[in-house]
């Protein structure tokens, strides 16, 4: 039954693709550097940089991308380990843009609604292992500019609020490197 179920998967996309008649389209590889600010009484401020962030952009059409982004940051020292973690899962729509004709996903202005998951642990010999999870909703704003043929910067700015007891919201202001595979 399985091999039935994949075997009918694949024939769905060949025929959606074909029927689009177009060429497949790149998958956009990210890494983005960023400042998110807390609001609220338990505010606080993180800069990551280099590079805290990886996504992948996977395109649905000319103007919309699907983008999962994961965020993963290991702290250890004296017999204490901490991890902390955030997974986004991402809807790219690339507004109108006449600068760059037929290559949305690669320039110009675009709108990032997203959830996810945001959550921390702490492995330490004297405490009882503390772990917490919560959801993330958010929307961010950002534009897309050129580099070279398959490298473009990304600039965004974003919001999001933090589902856990007490909930929080957050300011994100992100700067990445986007390379497309053709």
């Amino acid at each position: 039954m399985k091999k039935f179920t994949v075997a009918a998967a694949l024939t769905l996309v060949a025929s959606v693709a074909s029927a689009q008649g177009t060429a497949p389209r790149p998958l956009e590889l990210g890494i983005d550097a960023g400042v998110t600010i807390d609001l609220g009484d338990d505010s606080f401020t993180t800069i990551s940089i280099p590079v805290p962030a990886f996504r992948v952009g996977f395109p649905i059409s000319p103007r919309t991308s699907l983008e999962p982004k994961l965020t993963l940051t290991l702290q250890t020292g004296n017999d204490v380990t901490v991890t902390q973690y955030q997974g986004e899962l991402g809807l790219l729509y690339h507004l109108g843009s006449d600068r760059y004709p037929g290559a949305y996903q690669r320039a110009g202005v675009y709108v990032r609604p997203f959830l996810g998951i945001v959550g921390f642990s702490v492995n330490a010999d004297d405490s009882g292992d503390p772990s917490d999870s919560s959801g993330l909703l958010g929307i961010g704003l950002g534009w897309k500019h050129p580099l070279v043929s398959r490298l473009s910067t990304r600039l965004e700015a974003n919001f999001s609020h933090v589902f856990e007891e007490g909930d929080s919201n957050r300011i994100g202001l992100l700067a990445g490197l986007s390379f497309f595979t053709r």
